[in-house]
């Protein structure tokens, strides 16, 4: 199909119609999304040497392709295999008859895969590593989208001298083969990619040659799951792609953070949760609206989710026996929040509902917030109660002291703290507000955990009452209890 096509109209040189340039280093693909997600409808002209295809999009979707004879997919999937090339776009008079009738996310990642598969382990992307300074942290990044590589790169060089993006790879085979060539210090991986998707890279990873791993998404309600999949199969921690409708050096700082953070863990440390078959019904609590004497309150971080998983499983029961109630926070963005409190009831029976709003915190109930949202206890009439904080009131310090410090003013000497691997505390005011109060901040054994350098800072601090085995929490939350009550 030329540009004596019909459907094409000759629009006048001199007529506005927007900008005429050249883009550079980019990939058709990209170019493709971009159309889509603005929904927009226009007719790509894509030339490579003396071959001419045709991709025309209405409405932000991929209705019909030409190329050499080919129409339909077959003729999207030989356009899209040209790794150069250039490309115009032209003003669509009339729509063609629809040929092709997938979904664009379904047409890139196929035409992607039908790539890798015809020019699999291509070292394009790979970064040589033979003057890598040593005191550097190594990052592999895999992401199917060449462009988000880019700026997952760009983000991480520029932010810090001490990291250096070792390679980039744009699926979990390349990730694989890259792993055993370059033994990265840490790998941020993607979770929907062609020809080995996330989850099948990471049992990879683990069995092979474990290392530290951080999964990047754009959490949505679908997504929420497989993360927690992720983190049961031995993911360190999560973090969201980077937004365009968010401050980019916000962003660009908690990434950093983040990624510091889980290269620090020891993944041999790891162990797949072991959570009994819950029963019919509640894991042996006994959730009431009665009003909780005492509250423990088990914050995680990166490395501590399968440790929450398991804990909370025994936890919630044991406490509801001594009239008390729980608060489970998790370092997830804060769209995970009502996801995490239904996974805990599906995979553990435990009566968990997120704090959205003010509630009362009751016997036998889990409680569940997330570190970016704080949250604040309150007594009226002699009832304790939980909820989230205005933003203007929550502006400046460490998200979790004011969780801390209202719930030890309210609980005081029945306040216990249980410190899982990864749990960030800031400049521990909270912790110090509960040890002052009378309240018991209980580690789990650092030793044993794949994330334990947040956890050294609080014993440094002369903070931390107990440090205790994982298999032990119970029995030292429940025995401290019996003690204060």
């Amino acid at each position: 199909m030329g540009t004596k096509d019909p459907l094409l109209s000759n629009t006048p040189p001199h007529v506005d119609a927007g900008f005429a340039g050249t883009l550079k280093n980019i990939q058709l693909n990209d170019l493709i999304q971009m159309c889509c997600l603005s929904a927009s409808s226009l007719c790509m002209r894509v030339n490579k040497d003396d071959r001419i295809g045709t991709i025309f999009i209405v409405d932000g979707e991929i209705i019909h392709a030409a190329c050499e004879g080919l129409v339909g997919e077959e003729a999207f999937y030989q356009i899209l295999g040209w790794q150069t090339g250039s490309f115009e776009s032209i003003e669509v008079s009339t729509s063609p008859e629809r040929t092709i009738h997938q979904n664009y996310h379904f047409l890139i990642m196929e035409a992607a895969r039908r790539v890798d598969e015809a020019s699999l382990l291509s070292d394009d992307d790979s970064i040589p590593s033979e003057d890598v300074d040593k005191d550097r942290l190594r990052v592999l990044i895999v992401d199917d989208s060449p462009m988000m590589r880019k700026i997952l790169s760009s983000m991480l060089t520029t932010s810090s001298s001490r990291i250096k993006v070792v390679g980039m790879a744009g699926n979990g085979k390349e990730a694989i083969s890259l792993i055993d060539k370059l033994s990265p210090d840490l790998v941020t991986l993607d979770v929907n990619m062609p020809v080995m998707d996330g989850t099948s890279t990471l049992k990879h990873i683990m069995i092979k040659k474990p290392c530290p791993v951080v999964i990047t998404s754009n959490p949505g309600e679908g997504s929420s799951r497989a993360i927690f999949n992720f983190l049961e199969l031995g993911a360190v921690d999560f973090m969201s792609k980077p937004t365009k409708n968010q401050d980019i050096l916000v962003q660009q700082q908690k990434i950093l953070e983040r990624i510091q953070i889980a290269a620090t863990a020891n993944v041999g440390k790891f162990r797949i949760p072991r959570i009994p078959k819950a029963k019919d019904g509640i894991s042996g609590s006994h959730p009431t609206e009665e009003a909780c004497r005492s509250l423990v309150v088990v914050v995680s971080g990166p490395g501590g989710h399968p440790e929450q998983m398991s804990l909370l499983h025994d936890l919630v029961p044991s406490v509801a026996a001594l009239e008390g109630g729980v608060v489970a926070v998790q370092s997830l963005p804060p769209l995970f929040a009502d996801a995490f409190a239904r996974y805990l009831l599906e995979r553990c029976k435990c009566p968990a509902s997120p704090v959205d709003k003010q509630t009362p915190l009751a016997v036998g109930h889990c409680h569940v917030g997330i570190h970016g949202c704080p949250l604040t206890v309150t007594t009226n009439d002699g009832i304790p109660s939980i909820g989230p904080v205005d933003a203007e009131l929550s502006a400046g310090g460490f998200p979790l002291d004011r969780l801390l410090i209202t719930a030890a003013e309210t609980f005081r000497q029945r306040l216990t703290v249980v410190l899982l691997s990864g749990a960030g505390t800031g400049e521990q005011t909270g912790l110090r507000a509960v040890h002052e109060s009378g309240g018991r901040i209980i580690l789990r054994e650092r030793v044993s955990g794949m994330v334990a350098k947040p956890l050294d800072a609080v014993v440094e601090a002369g903070l931390a009452d107990m440090e205790v085995k994982p298999v032990d929490l119970v029995k030292a939350v429940h025995d401290g209890l019996v003690t204060k009550t």
